[in-house]
């Protein structure tokens, strides 16, 4: 395995699991690096100096990494950043143990992870989602809660190292941060303009109706007709709904127009103002994949059940060709349905979002690149407002 000409612990840590004794090797800098927090050790991993090793410390056969020795590093502290940045790996990793756990645990394990990063050469943060993955998101909260009452410099570590990660966790953990944290210098560093997206351009799109409204409009044919006059509109009309997101002080601006054969028939914008924002969301893949199959699967059972009683019955007057058609009618419009709201986004790697405000009509925004959205509804997760939200 080729040494990294320019190691860090995040890079570091997707090499970890070639480790013959990794868990071990974690456990053994796990324990020098909670006893040097309990201590107080601010001198913990410097050049020259030992760490104290806790009676119970696990062993190690050899030590022996592409990066250094374990065991002559903690005995003899970091030569090097490739030592440095090994010991602050295998500490992230061993970090596993401890998220998700009890509260009271998890807090405990995030005020000495923040005091070895504030005061010693350890970098216990910088690879904590590369190691942890879905944990991470645990740890990032309960850093939150610590760093809102911690010393000045423990907090801006922490603002430091949730500000790097792009993580959805640690985006809400700076929300929370922000709002708790009486440090002005921990505000400003969590209130970055850059990081919010300027404006996210897309399409206007039908509101999503819910599970009950969806299943009526396809049984009544109404469906096929709305998605049906909307496809043939794009296709023969070159009718489009273009639009653009901006997040402003105001709140959620929209602003949409409508094209008729390239012809701008009219301008809109709509204001949605934080205080009236109820909840943004993103829709999540196939959400509604369910439903389309189950109505699907209720439209062909009920034209091979009806189609089985007609021909038994023989009743006077049926007619069992209006009746399948009918039922394909309501097939098509879901179908037609469920191609416009999801395939087609999903096969371009788009997605949408819709916007819920507590007064008005939801909003509907979609053809959006998943990264930018994404980055939208971080921006919006860290508006100082408790009301709204994002799931």
């Amino acid at each position: 395995m080729p040494a990294m000409s320019q190691p860090g612990p995040a890079a570091l840590a997707g090499e970890l699991s070639a480790l013959p004794e990794l868990e071990a090797l974690a456990a053994r800098v796990r324990a020098a690096a909670l006893a040097a927090a309990a201590e107080r050790r601010a001198d913990f991993l410097a050049p020259g100096t030992a760490a104290a090793l806790p009676a119970d410390a696990p062993e190690v056969a050899d030590g022996t990494t592409p990066w250094g020795n374990v065991r002559e590093i903690l005995e003899r502290g970091a030569a090097s950043a490739e030592e440095l940045a090994l010991a602050s790996a295998l500490f992230s990793y061993s970090l596993r143990a401890d998220y998700p756990s009890a509260p009271e645990t998890e807090r405990a394990r995030a005020e000495s992870v923040l005091w070895l990063a504030a005061h010693t050469r350890l970098d216990p943060l910088s690879a904590v989602d590369a190691t942890l993955g879905d944990r991470a998101a645990a740890l990032w909260s309960s850093l939150a809660q610590v760093a809102a009452t911690a010393s000045r410099s423990e907090a801006v570590v922490a603002a430091a190292a949730l500000s790097t990660s792009a993580s959805p966790a640690a985006a809400r953990a700076r929300a929370t941060l922000a709002e708790t944290s009486s440090e002005p210098m921990v505000r400003a560093l969590l209130h970055k303009p850059s990081e919010r997206p300027d404006r996210l351009s897309g399409e206007l799109a039908p509101s999503p109706h819910g599970p009950v409204v969806t299943t009526l409009l396809a049984l009544t044919g109404i469906l096929f007709v709305m998605r049906g006059a909307r496809l043939l509109g794009r296709l023969a009309l070159a009718y489009k709904k273009p639009a653009a997101l901006k997040l402003t002080e105001r709140g959620l601006e929209l602003e949409h127009r409508t094209e008729l054969l390239g012809r701008v028939l009219k301008n809109r914008e709509t204001i949605v103002p934080v205080e009236n924002l109820a909840r943004v969301t993103r829709e999540v893949r196939f959400s509604r994949l369910g439903l389309y199959a189950g109505l699907f699967a209720l439209v062909i059972g009920s034209y091979i059940g009806m189609g089985l009683i007609v021909d038994g019955a023989r009743v006077p007057g049926s007619s069992p060709p209006l009746l399948g058609m009918g039922l394909l009618v309501i097939g098509l419009g879901i179908a037609i349905d469920f191609g416009l709201t999801l395939v087609g986004d999903e096969a371009r790697g788009k997605v949408r979002i819709v916007v819920i405000p507590k007064k008005g009509p939801k909003l509907c925004i979609g053809a959006l690149d998943p990264k930018s959205a994404d980055a939208m509804l971080s921006a919006v997760a860290e508006l100082p407002r408790q009301s709204v939200q994002n799931p």
